[in-house]
């Protein structure tokens, strides 16, 4: 324990040198899943040689919907961006958090009170970090990135097999896009920084064990996040349903707030859910959330991840990155055209070849 607080103070002691003093961050979850009001979510940082005060006062109240977060969540997760921040590497103990002090009133959000619905506190146990990591990004650019998708997107297609009359259900979080960092590009189709326990059904088994068809599973190039540095690409995948019905139920925050950028660096983009109704062109529902959404025979569930966000000004990305972007498909030349002004070194027709349809 002593080893470990003697480590943790040697880290914060240096962390002070480049960000000494009050941080704040603000932001929006995109709402609590029983109406549509955004809830707002601030944090105060505190760094000093001696102590690292996360302040959440000033957060929302708890809600209706089921997003509260508990105040166990909430230390814990303070405690994973200080490791992030300090020493990644050290095997952190009791001692080693021993600095580190989080304010949450209870009654807010943050430190939900009895009988508060908390079932999917993952979510705004999330914000808990991406704040003190928003606040701190441009002030700790040895540690951490642009904003990332942040969210679970958690999604579950289900019913009753016609094949075998047995109820199904496919549960599974979805990878997306991290942001960028002083000096390189986000990393992509990564899970999210609250998960890390579960994963993505693979295709074989989905279509194996449940009357689904994957129509496509891939990067999703949308263009956002740009920057001296650009965001990770998320992902799209795509779910036909060959049962006779159905439904999805599906909870993909960042919906309306999309991931941020660091020093002029552009906003990644939003996750989202999309159903599009069997040999429809254009989705019947784009949403962040759907509880048991109804579905029938030849129906289209596209489940979509975000970009993370940019860092840096756009305009000095190198015309090689956006060469390289463009001959793997991970940039159009539209895009290349909006985003940075120009389109170097690759013809558009080869562009063209590589561009998802």
């Amino acid at each position: 324990m002593r080893r470990g607080e003697v480590r943790a103070r040697q880290c914060l002691a240096e962390l002070a040198e480049r960000a000494a003093g009050t941080w704040e961050a603000r932001d929006f979850l995109d709402d609590d899943g029983i109406t549509d009001d955004p809830v707002p979510v601030r944090v105060r940082v505190t760094v000093t040689p001696e102590a690292f005060v996360a302040d959440f006062t000033g957060s929302s109240p708890q809600v209706r919907g089921t997003i509260n977060c508990t105040w166990p969540s909430t230390v814990c997760t303070v405690r994973n961006i200080f490791i992030a921040l300090a020493d990644p590497h050290f095997p952190a103990n009791e001692g080693f958090f021993r600095p580190v002090r989080v304010i949450a009133p209870e009654g807010t959000v943050f430190n939900a009170r009895r009988p508060a619905p908390v079932s999917t506190y993952w979510e705004s146990m999330s914000f808990v970090e991406d704040l003190i990591w928003q606040a701190l990004a441009g002030r700790a650019p040895h540690r951490l990135t642009a904003g990332h998708y942040l969210s679970v997107c958690a999604a579950g297609i289900g019913g009753v097999d016609d094949r075998t009359g047995e109820p199904f259900y496919m549960l599974e979080p979805m990878a997306g896009g991290w942001g960028a960092g002083a000096d390189t590009d986000g990393e992509s189709a990564l899970i999210c920084s609250g998960d890390g326990e579960t994963y993505t059904v693979p295709v074989e088994v989905a279509e194996t064990r449940h009357p689904v068809r994957v129509r496509r599973f891939a990067l999703h190039p949308e263009g956002g996040g740009a920057g001296t540095f650009r965001g990770g690409l998320g992902l799209v995948r795509e779910y036909e349903l060959l049962n006779s019905e159905g439904f999805v139920s599906a909870h993909f925050g960042r919906f309306r707030f999309p991931p941020w950028g660091v020093a002029g660096g552009r906003p990644g983009t939003p996750n989202r859910v999309e159903v599009y109704p069997a040999g429809a062109p254009e989705p019947a529902v784009r949403a962040g959330k759907l509880s048991r959404h109804p579905l029938r025979r030849g129906d289209l569930v596209r489940l979509i991840t975000g970009s993370g966000g940019g860092w840096g000004d756009p305009s000095g990305r190198s015309p090689e990155r956006i060469r390289e972007d463009l001959r793997a498909g991970y940039l159009t030349h539209e895009q290349a055209r909006r985003l940075y002004g120009r389109t170097e070194g690759v013809s558009r027709d080869a562009a063209a070849a590589r561009s998802p349809g």
